[in-house]
């Protein structure tokens, strides 16, 4: 039986949870700073509380803790916060003894950040790039514009400014919450799409799989609610292409797009290291991430996958209770 650690238990989590828990050959550990997490509630899990990944120096410790207590063999982290705090401890030379994916710093560096995503994507494909600014640039731009931070996801933080008028309010309010880590940026009617891809080691892209939201919690994207996989092998290839011309990656990352109601072009909007948020729809359409992304780091052989024609369930999100007996307790360091 492998030990894995899942650290979070919302978004991409409930993907690996809804996979792997009660599968005999895997214990799986969920981890969350929120005790009332509903993924550390799901049957088939241990769960454990830990320190926010923010609080660097306890999580560490608490991290170092939980893999040394339960011998954890495999480290996966799916929330944004976590891969941050991961990426940093391998960059100061944190070397745990479990198996997970090492991708370089200065990929992360760069991916992780809309705004240098943005420039690093402005100098190599710069069809595929909104146009972006600060806020003493932005009377070149034309309303809408979007008005987002640069190291958050799932919409928050974001204004779309219809008026010139209502831009400088909106810049006050996003600097009061992020300083000056924000962008301003053309607005891009369509769709919102994501291309969700899972590199081996070496950097092997493995698998790439297309999704579309017929709505989102945002007009302009973050969260999906409703949605559907899709075959875009054109967004596919050049979210490879954003991959390499940012130096590269091993294992899952998401990218979402918006495709230009009118011209049908690809427009990059951002990426996360990690899974997305509803990637259980692809487990339910035959292409089981996890179970890749589990077989990458293990060495067993991978999962079959689906073929396109075949991958034909939806997903909508709805909000449910879960019941349990009592709540999570927290480490202790």
């Amino acid at each position: 039986m492998k030990n894995v650690l899942v650290l979070s238990g919302t978004a991409s989590a409930i993907n690996f949870i809804n996979s792997f828990a009660g599968d005999p050959e895997v214990r799986l550990h969920i981890t969350d700073a929120n005790p009332y997490c509903p993924g550390l509630y799901a049957a088939g899990i241990v769960a454990h509380q830990l320190p926010r990944a923010r609080d660097t120096g306890r999580y560490r410790a608490a991290l170092d803790e939980l893999i040394a207590r339960c011998a954890i063999d495999v480290l996966i982290p799916t929330s944004d916060y976590d891969i941050e705090g991961v990426m940093h401890y391998f960059r100061d030379g944190w070397a745990p003894k479990v198996i997970l994916f090492r991708p370089a710093f200065d990929a992360f560096h760069t991916l992780s950040d809309k705004a240098r995503l943005m420039a690093r994507m402005t100098e190599r494909m710069p069809a595929v790039v909104p146009l972006t600014c600060r806020d003493d640039e932005a009377v070149g731009l034309g309303m809408p514009v979007v008005v987002k931070p640069i190291g958050e996801s799932g919409g928050k933080g974001v204004t779309i400014v219809q008026r010139r008028d209502d831009l400088a309010p909106a810049v006050r309010r996003v600097r009061e919450l992020f300083a000056d880590r924000f962008v301003i940026q053309q607005f891009i009617p369509g769709r919102t799409y994501v291309a969700t891809l899972i590199y081996d080691q070496v950097g092997k892209l493995v698998i790439g799989v297309g999704m579309r939201s017929h709505r989102t919690f945002f007009t302009w994207g973050g969260g999906g609610c409703a949605g559907e996989m899709v075959d875009e092998p054109d967004m596919v290839r050049l979210t490879d292409e954003v991959v390499q011309a940012c130096g590269g990656w091993c294992g899952p990352i998401n990218f979402e797009w918006r495709r230009h109601a009118e011209t049908g072009a690809w427009y990059l909007m951002e990426a996360n290291c990690r899974l997305n948020g509803y990637s259980y729809l692809t487990t339910m359409n035959g292409v089981p991430l996890p179970r890749i992304v589990l077989a990458l780091l293990t060495g067993d052989p991978l999962p079959p996958v689906s073929a396109p024609s075949e991958r034909t369930r939806n997903f909508t999100l709805g909000f449910r209770e879960t019941l349990i007996g009592d709540w999570i307790q927290p480490a202790t360091t």
